[in-house]
């Protein structure tokens, strides 16, 4: 049941981002799109495309809530001598209502509507039929007959998600206006940081620039640390709770008002940074590469240090012995240790480069020796060919092409472009086969063994090692895959089914040597769709 409920979430979400990606532009219906029309519906559309953002909100906060008073019921509906849940005429009938409504969507969106006599009429169609789309997709999760008795035991939850949706709307509203008050400390501390490197610092206060002589930046709003705080909250949240029977509460709480503190400096320290790059290294390395990638350095450092801090003499944690017996190695270190040597090694050759990595052969000879330190603790992997492992990586590289951006959208698929015509013949040549090699052989490695060999068990017990392969939850498996979706960088919905139909692909045979297959088999066709059509923006 498990994979099933994950391929149908899987479907919604994909469905959400299909109407987002393609009537994002009309539905917000900004001031270029309205001409002036101030009518009611127009109005009431500009404000359609927050509606997938508060229902994600209220969904998550209800299930949060009502998970525990709900599963008994969906229990009793699973055992096997219920009556099977004709699923597949609900799914067609969904994917009908799902056509239906996208072709309402281009037309209330489109001028068929804004010019009609009728337009209440037409919206009303239109949200009836998004409605049907919606209840088809519950039929096709849950049989109508549960939806009574669900309700009925949840109706506190279902408030609560209710609630949780609007406060989230608000709060994303009100953030808008609280990033401000952090942009000028963020500025005095950058214009600081700067007065011990440089004598002379250019300084604007009005407009928050700050920099050398020859290199400036502004400090936006965006810029002031309340991204860095959010991200650092949600890491140090996720760590507290997956380690709750390890760590001293309440003494463990101290990790977020430090985490909080040592976040917001090194953003301030990264600002520093990157104008001291672009002054004395190269502006394009510190816009293009440095820019993007420092933060993720500094937040994985902060992140990183934190919990390493956390197990430091028993400060945080428990004095009890590990239940773990005695042994030689570390499994978690392991299955964990090669992908972060490639994220480490990226973000650290990234960070210095103008949109081409030229040492990409570092980041894959990092994962290899890491992988072959910890070859004795590994031996799991038994190898066996598949070709169901096959033919999912192969629907995995199809929704790779469908969900990903538009190539003419790519400004790196042509600074990778550049960056090889720069190389000679014999220095292209090494750059690509190691290219190949880490797509094919070490990056599947490195996320599988993380994500599927050891995030999906550990999201189950604290000893990740006594969950049998290829055995987890729904919600392992949506966590996993919704983490695995974050690291691909402007891919994350692709890359969130993928790790659910890897995940699919070890739950076959309950080996993780099927998940590699199927990764290595998609990046595999990437790689021949760039080297053989010229389809760089796959490797941007």
């Amino acid at each position: 049941m498990s994979i099933r409920w994950s391929a149908w979430i899987a479907l919604l979400v994909a469905e959400v981002l299909i109407l987002t990606a393609c009537f994002s532009g009309d539905a917000r219906f900004d001031a270029g799109k309205r001409d002036g029309d101030h009518r009611w519906w127009v109005e009431l559309l500009g404000h359609a495309g927050d509606v997938p953002r508060l229902g994600a909100a209220a969904a998550a906060a209800t299930l949060l809530v009502g998970a525990a008073r709900w599963r008994g019921e969906v229990w009793r509906w699973s055992v096997p001598h219920n009556s099977p849940h004709r699923w597949w005429p609900l799914l067609l009938g969904h994917l009908i209502a799902f056509a239906v409504f996208c072709r309402l969507t281009a037309m209330v969106l489109g001028p068929e509507v804004r010019s009609s006599s009728y337009p209440a009429g037409w919206i009303a169609f239109w949200v009836a039929s998004g409605l049907v789309t919606l209840a088809s997709w519950a039929a096709v999760m849950l049989p109508p007959r549960l939806w009574a008795p669900l309700a009925k035991r949840g109706r506190g939850a279902l408030v609560t998600g209710i609630a949780a949706g609007a406060a989230v709307g608000l709060a994303g509203q009100a953030s808008e206006g609280l990033w401000q008050p952090l942009c000028r400390p963020t500025f005095r501390l950058v214009r600081a940081l700067l007065g011990l490197i440089y004598p002379s610092v250019v300084c604007r206060p009005d407009n928050l620039v700050v920099g050398t002589p020859t290199f400036t930046v502004r400090i936006a709003p965006s810029c002031s640390g309340y991204e860095g705080i959010g991200l650092i909250w949600l890491f140090l949240g996720i760590y507290l709770w997956l380690f709750r029977r390890e760590l001293r509460f309440p003494r463990a709480f101290l990790l977020l008002p430090i985490g909080t503190a040592l976040i917001w400096v090194s953003n301030a320290a990264r600002i520093a940074a990157l104008v001291v790059v672009g002054t004395e290294v190269s502006r394009d390395v510190a816009l293009k590469g440095f820019h993007s990638l420092a933060g993720w350095l500094f937040f994985i450092a902060v992140g990183l240090g934190l919990v390493a801090a956390s197990h430091h003499r028993s400060l945080l944690t428990g004095d009890r012995p590990s239940p773990r017996p005695a042994g030689r190695g570390n499994p978690t270190a392991a299955f964990l240790a090669p992908l972060f040597a490639g994220v480490a090694t990226a973000t650290l050759t990234g960070a210095f480069s103008s949109g081409f990595d030229r040492l990409y052969p570092l980041r894959v000879l990092a994962v290899a020796g890491v992988l072959w330190a910890f070859r004795h603790e590994t031996t799991g992997l038994r190898w066996a060919w598949s070709w169901q492992a096959v033919g999912l990586g192969a629907v995995v590289f199809a929704l790779w092409l469908a969900l990903g951006p538009a190539p003419s959208h790519s400004t790196a698929a042509t600074d990778l472009q550049v960056g090889l015509g720069g190389l000679s013949r014999v220095g292209a040549g090494i750059w690509l086969t190691f290219r190949v090699i880490g797509a094919v052989i070490t990056v599947p490695l490195a996320e599988e063994l993380a994500f599927r060999g050891y995030l999906i068990p550990r999201l189950i017990t604290a000893d990740f090692r006594d969950v049998p392969p290829g055995q987890f939850r729904l919600s392992s498996v949506v966590v996993s895959s919704v983490l695995f979706g974050t690291l691909h960088n402007g891919r994350w919905l692709a890359g969130t089914l993928a790790g659910m139909l890897y995940a699919l692909a070890l739950s076959r045979r309950g080996k993780l040597s099927d998940a590699v297959l199927a990764h290595a088999t998609t990046n595999a066709l990437i790689a021949a769709d760039v080297l053989l059509a010229g389809a760089w923006s796959l490797w941007a």
